[in-house]
């Protein structure tokens, strides 16, 4: 088996650390529409850990709400949400492998907002290229995205991996030929078939590097 030289990552719940903002912008949208308390903080975070659909349509299914609105608030409350920060040891762990010869790629369903705060924290010079939702992709697990940066990077998916922390972001990368590495720290998905499975950035690192 190839060495993995390429990887391409997620961003929200795998370079940053911002389910806590997405689930207070959920919270709020149930505030909002009149149904408080409907699922607890952990519960929500569960059901947006799937996606932010997903969430939305379960709580619409038991509260009698139309899912389009839900969507709609949960927008608007998302938009404002702001100062989520990388996870711990992400620098680190980025420059660490670069320096081993590893080149990162950006693959998010967030818009360039993601590539501004990689900027702002000084990451986005680590990585060579990058899709955004601007992009127009399919979602995860279509692996169109990741095809499209494999070939316009002239990059041979067995030395490429996907790193995220949701099965669908596994799912693309297996879709587009390439290894899948499941980011975990709270311990969602112990069950996805991933080829690596890392629960910091420390462990991530060393197990690129082993």
């Amino acid at each position: 088996m190839k060495p993995i030289r390429h990887l391409f990552w997620d961003f929200d719940g795998t370079l940053y650390d911002s389910y806590p903002n997405v689930t207070h912008a959920f919270l709020c949208t149930l505030d909002e529409l009149g149904c408080p308390g409907l699922v607890t903080p952990r519960e929500a975070l569960s059901l947006l850990k799937v996606s932010v659909y997903s969430a939305a349509q379960h709580c619409a299914g038991m509260a009698g709400l139309d899912v389009s609105r839900v969507m709609e608030v949960f927008s608007r409350y998302h938009a404002q949400e702001s100062g989520f920060a990388p996870y711990a040891g992400l620098s680190q762990c980025l420059r660490t492998l670069r320096d081993a010869g590893v080149r990162h790629y950006l693959y998010t369903h967030r818009d360039r907002r993601a590539i501004e705060q990689l900027g702002q924290d000084g990451l986005w010079s680590l990585f060579s290229d990058g899709v955004t939702s601007e992009d127009g992709f399919p979602h995860k697990p279509a692996p169109d995205a990741l095809r499209c940066l494999l070939a316009r990077n002239a990059i041979d998916p067995a030395t490429a991996a996907m790193v995220g922390d949701r099965d669908i972001d596994i799912e693309a990368g297996h879709n587009a030929g390439m290894r899948g590495v499941l980011f975990d720290p709270d311990g969602f998905y112990p069950k996805v078939q991933a080829e690596l499975y890392a629960t910091s950035m420390a462990e991530l690192t060393r197990l690129l590097l082993s």
